[in-house]
């Protein structure tokens, strides 16, 4: 019975169609019914991260000797990153271009630098050079890498980075907290990483450049810097929205022997090479790792109670010998929307957007933070001791394929919307209706027949307006979804 009337009605619309005006297919495309939930496209830096068979190797992007204004020559610098663990090392003296630990004044041998890259003496596990790199500081700091450059006098932060660019290199920011303000601990700080003018001098430079592929977010013992994890994620609000992203760097700034270890980054990296370093500074395939971060209270204070120091000294070596929070896999769900962290020697992990802690725990499902994420989100392994941060995961709304509409008719109750080809399934396919149109008052309507190409409407009153979307829903998403139609 219902078959029949369902044919007599597109009999009646093919009779009728000359007879009854066009109805108004309005343009927006919206999530009609709080049901369903939003799609997501997730851009995870970590998409090519072969977690099973990649290495983590521990990198200080930030170090000095007395070729500028650190306290030990070249060589004991080097030795020292070796005996700590490091894999790779770039020195970054002021104003002062290091060829290589073997070219730089007070080197290294040529004969110790292959032996160092080899492992010897640590069972064959290498550390390496990254030549060409220095710490432009004629204007704030930027260290460069890969590139023979020397900033002169007059230089300015674009022009430094558009020279290195243009040599071939790459750069991060350092230590904006020393410029900004936001050295300072408490509001005054948090106040000057929240400025807008401020703001907008950082992402500007990043738009312009796109060598320049991070800052520090933790720079030694997270002093100057404790603010700069408000400045980071101030700049993703902004820089985001345009698939801009900006990798968060940690690091010791050393300049002395005592001052190693507290802040590095953990690069993710089939092998170790100068290559594939590169690779991974430009793509975000690295997390990076602080034992003190001031903000949240780790390892603020020494053990008496008393401030912890600006850098590394001898009171502060007892924290070379805690753990920190390490990050063993992450998984991305496209189809739940969901990202999980795997780990070890950490007690909560924080998901963070737009600045604020939206979700604690292993994975956070989009769906249940709609309202709270933007652009991104990022993730920090926290623990007494430690704390370790991903670089964010850049999140974008995906808007259902289209249903393409031929025409819609309404003939007193009933109505036919007529596609321009199947839907698909039946059993899949929804007639989603409202009587005000407003974005999240949709539901299914009941008396609706899938027929061919036809969607056939019935039980309408005639008194009334509707509109409606013709959809396709797989599980909770709608994965195809018509225009606003007005019945």
């Amino acid at each position: 019975m219902k078959k029949r009337r369902a044919m007599s009605l597109v009999m009646a619309t093919a009779i009728f169609c000359s007879m009854v005006p066009g109805v108004a297919v309005e343009a927006k495309t919206v999530q009609p019914s709080t049901q369903y939930e939003q799609m997501y496209t997730i851009t995870s830096p970590y998409a090519n991260v072969n977690w099973k068979k990649y290495g983590q190797y521990k990198a200080d992007f930030h170090a000095h000797s007395t070729n500028s204004d650190g306290g030990v020559l070249l060589k004991d610098t080097v030795e020292d990153h070796y005996s700590k663990g490091y894999d790779i090392l770039a020195m970054t003296d002021h104003n002062y271009l290091t060829e290589s630990w073997s070219k730089g004044n007070n080197g290294i041998t040529a004969k110790r630098e292959k032996e160092i890259e080899k492992g010897k003496g640590r069972n064959k596990k290498g550390m390496i050079d990254i030549y060409q790199s220095e710490e432009q500081s004629l204007v704030d700091h930027i260290n460069s890498f890969y590139a023979s450059f020397n900033n002169q006098q007059g230089a300015t932060m674009a022009s430094t980075i558009q020279s290195v660019q243009e040599a071939g290199g790459i750069t991060h920011i350092n230590h904006p907290g020393r410029y900004t303000g936001g050295k300072y601990g408490g509001e005054k700080g948090i106040a000057a990483s929240n400025d807008q003018v401020t703001i907008k001098k950082y992402v500007d430079l990043f738009n312009a450049y796109s060598s320049c592929v991070g800052m520090e977010i933790v720079n030694k013992i997270d002093n100057e810097s404790r603010c700069d994890r408000i400045l980071w994620d101030n700049i993703l609000k902004e820089t985001m929205p345009q698939g801009r992203f900006v990798w968060g760097f940690a690091n010791d700034d050393t300049h002395s022997i005592n001052a190693t270890g507290y802040s590095f980054n953990m690069m993710l990296m089939p092998t170790l090479n100068r290559e594939e370093t590169r690779k991974a500074m430009e793509t975000g395939a690295f997390y990076s790792v602080s034992r003190v971060s001031r903000l949240d209270g780790i390892n603020a204070t020494l053990p008496n109670g008393n401030d912890m120091p600006g850098s590394g000294n001898t009171d502060t070596l007892y924290l070379l010998n805690q753990t920190t929070p390490s990050i063993t896999n992450i998984k991305v769900d496209d189809e739940e929307n969901s990202i999980t962290i795997y780990g070890a020697n950490y007690k909560e992990i924080e998901w963070i957007a737009d600045g604020e802690v939206i979700a604690k725990g292993n994975t956070i499902d989009l769906n249940d933070y709609e309202d709270e994420i933007n652009s991104y989100v990022r993730a920090q392994l926290k623990s007494s001791t430690g704390i370790a941060f991903t670089q964010p995961f850049g999140v974008e709304e995906k808007a259902p394929e289209k249903v393409k509409i031929k025409s819609v008719i309404r003939i007193n109750k009933m109505a036919d919307i007529r596609l321009k080809e199947k839907l698909g399934k039946k059993k899949n396919c929804v007639l989603l209706v409202s009587e005000t149109g407003e974005e999240g008052s949709f539901t299914p309507y009941k008396k609706a027949t899938f027929v061919g190409k036809d969607v056939i409407i019935t039980g309408l009153s005639k008194k009334k307006t509707y509109y409606a979307y013709v959809a396709y829903v797989e599980g909770k998403t709608i994965t195809k979804q018509s225009k606003l139609l007005r019945l």
